[in-house]
């Protein structure tokens, strides 16, 4: 019977043996790139399934070579925030550009507590769905290191792991931006600075603050004013409104993302102060909406599609044996100042 017209059948394996007059298991162990096949006969079969038009089917793929071909990336952090947040949208766009190009899908969760992390992560791993993970967020002592090497699996880290390791480690060192957003503030006259802070049980995000307020503090500088939030729009916003209440309150506010700064100038406007001329501010990230705004926003511009990038191909190479000695170190922060950070008022 023929088939409707416009419709292409699919090529199957067997489809490929006939023609090629090999065996089925012969053109599977050949697709597959598996030993135990000449490279005459290999190149061959290989060279009559391109011409026959044939593409491997994923799930068949995976059983031959007891691989999910997919990677996990689990947040703990709430949805909205998640969804607010262009540096992880960029981070999961940079992984998905490779991935796919491997015929690799990444699985990713979002969960609200340490104890749906740790579910999720061992769900992941028992069932199979994964060959790897990409573990972002870093904390003190981190638990997820230990259950990937339990579960058996390969992963990329985003900052450095609590202990040594032969998996692929990607770092980027925020001093010098640091450094320069200091340098920055004190050359413009700023002398009362307080920062609003990602969640502190988050090491990178400690780290970061306690490194602003070392700098401020080497100028003779207090900047030990800051408050606790949540990178989202609201919690910049109510940290900024707290801020702008004290007595004195500070000449600038460094934020540790761009969505929490721009919360904070809006909140600045709210009260009729100008920025820069009453208040300046000092994101983190370069959003694509920081150099658009008025006043363009001054801050540190880091790469997050170029690290999903790199994480992804590195995480294949793990998966495939390879052992990583060295971390590897990708472009580090770089400041930006733009309009939002001027002279200090009095």
């Amino acid at each position: 019977m023929k088939e409707a017209s416009g419709r292409r059948r699919t090529v199957r394996i067997s489809d490929v043996a006939a023609a090629a007059g090999v065996s089925k298991t012969l053109v599977s162990y050949a697709l597959n790139n598996r030993p135990g096949v000449r490279e005459e006969t290999r190149a061959r079969i290989v060279a009559t399934a391109r011409e026959m038009g044939w593409t491997p089917s994923l799930p068949a793929r995976a059983l031959s070579v007891s691989r999910a071909y997919a990677v996990g990336l689990v947040f703990e952090k709430s949805p909205e925030a998640l969804a607010s947040d262009q540096y992880y949208t960029s981070l999961m766009a940079g992984l998905q550009s490779v991935l796919s190009t491997s015929q690799y899908s990444l699985v990713t969760e979002v969960v609200e507590s340490p104890e749906a992390e740790r579910d999720a992560y061992l769900r992941l791993a028992h069932d199979g769905r994964v060959d790897g993970m990409v573990i972002v967020d870093l904390r003190q002592d981190d638990p997820r290191f230990a259950l990937v090497r339990e579960a058996g699996l390969a992963f990329v880290s985003l900052g450095w792991p609590p202990q040594r390791t032969t998996m692929p480690v990607l770092v980027y060192d925020e001093s010098q931006a640091i450094t320069d957003v200091v340098q920055h503030l004190v050359d413009l006259g700023h002398r009362r600075v307080a920062q609003v802070v990602g969640p502190q049980a988050s090491a990178p995000a400690r780290l970061r603050r306690e490194l602003y307020q070392k700098r401020f503090k080497a100028h003779g500088i207090d900047a030990s004013a800051w408050i606790e939030s949540d990178y989202t729009a609201a919690g910049g916003r109510a940290a900024t409104a707290a801020l702008l209440d004290a007595d004195p309150r500070p000449t600038a506010i460094v934020y540790s993302n761009d969505l929490m700064a721009v919360a904070g100038m809006s909140a600045a406007f709210s009260r009729g102060l100008r920025v820069p001329g009453d208040i300046s501010i000092v994101g983190w990230d370069d959003i694509t909406i920081s150099q658009y705004l008025h006043p363009a926003l001054s801050t540190v511009t880091q790469h997050p599609f170029e690290d999903g990038k790199a994480a992804a191909e590195l995480l294949l190479e793990a998966i495939g044996g390879r052992e990583f000695v060295e971390p590897v170190w990708m472009p580090n922060p770089r400041f930006v100042p733009r309009e939002s950070s001027g002279s200090a008022s009095a």
